[in-house]
């Protein structure tokens, strides 16, 4: 198995080297569209050894040993300070290298020399109250809602982000081969480039709506499902609810407000504790199972206090440094 694989990356190296080479013809086009979708381990190593070929940690790896795959007498303008790709260095690979040895030598030392580069990780949290907007490397953007932890990881074949808790809104940047997944704990959604909004409300209760492309969310024991943009799905234990009417081109608590749809009472509170200074408390959990319609601003809790009062003919009050909702 060992030597297959390391045959397969053999190939793509290869595919790599002829790839990049400035005049491509149809026959070798076609050559390798057939490879390529041949076996989806094509894909992958491809994937793989393209983005090592054109990271950063492969330059950064490679300085210092430039001058053996450069000859002595041959000026190369170079600048220390920029390690990033699309310098003269890939230029004066292109000009020096002797068909596929040095592109296999320098994937070989960019693995050895420099993985962690090409591995980025990082953790977000935001506190109660507060939200922010992530940049990632690869063009994708995540809003973060109040009181939200994430776990980034990408690497040149894949990006991955685990919701630990709280909510964010996903503008995927696309791309071909590699994927964008987010895991909740209980449920994955993989795409490859959308907009889409995850709401981890708890350990067993998760919601997923589309505002662009199509996602796949797979919640385990075989159930999966493709969501198209206007859809959603809320999971909850082994209760699925499909979700209607997901409108705009972003969630509405980017803008402080939250739609409810035969939603519990909850729900919408643990919204609310995600940007109220003071924490919302229900005095029964049987409030909780109440169900509630209606656009609220998120970020005036007594108003949406206020209002769930009156549909239900409850009452609330400050308590403690709490609100505290009761019949």
């Amino acid at each position: 198995m060992g030597s297959e694989f390391h045959d397969i990356d053999w190939q793509a190296a290869r595919w790599i080297d002829r790839m990049s080479r400035p005049v491509q013809d149809a026959e070798m086009a076609a050559e390798f569209d057939r490879w390529i979708l041949k076996d989806p381990r094509h894909v992958e190593a491809y994937a793989r050894l393209s983005a090592i070929w054109q990271s950063e940690g492969l330059h950064c790896a490679l300085k210092g040993s430039g001058e053996t795959l450069v000859a002595a007498n041959e000026p190369v303008a170079s600048n220390d300070d920029d390690c990033r790709p699309g310098h003269a260095w890939r230029q004066v690979f292109a000009s020096r290298r002797a068909g596929l040895g040095v592109a296999v030598m320098a994937l070989v030392l960019a693995m050895v020399l420099a993985p962690r580069l090409m591995v980025e990780e990082a953790a977000f949290a935001t506190p109660r109250g507060a939200t922010r907007i992530v940049a990632l490397s690869d063009g994708s953007t995540i809003r973060m809602n109040g009181a939200t932890r994430i776990a980034v990881r990408i690497t040149p074949w894949s990006r991955h982000v685990a919701l630990e808790a709280g909510e964010a809104f996903f503008d995927v940047a696309h791309e071909r081969l590699r994927g964008f997944s987010v895991d909740t704990g209980g449920a994955s959604v993989s795409v490859l480039g959308t907009a889409f909004d995850v709401d981890r409300l708890d350990d067993d209760t998760h919601v997923v709506q589309v505002y662009r492309g199509l996602v796949s969310v797979d919640a385990g024991a075989g159930r999966q499902w493709r969501l198209p943009a206007g859809s959603g799905l809320e999971v909850s234990g082994e209760r699925v609810r499909s979700l209607r009417g997901v409108t705009g081109q972003r969630p509405g608590w980017t803008k402080g407000w939250y739609e409810a749809n035969d939603t519990p009472v909850l729900q919408l509170v643990q919204r609310l504790n995600r940007t109220s200074a003071r924490p919302v408390v229900l005095s029964d959990p049987a409030l909780g199972e109440l169900l509630v319609t209606g656009r609220f601003q998120t970020d005036r809790p007594a108003d949406v206090l206020d209002a769930i009062a009156a549909i239900h003919d409850l009452r609330w009050r400050e308590k403690g440094g709490r609100y505290v909702l009761s019949r």
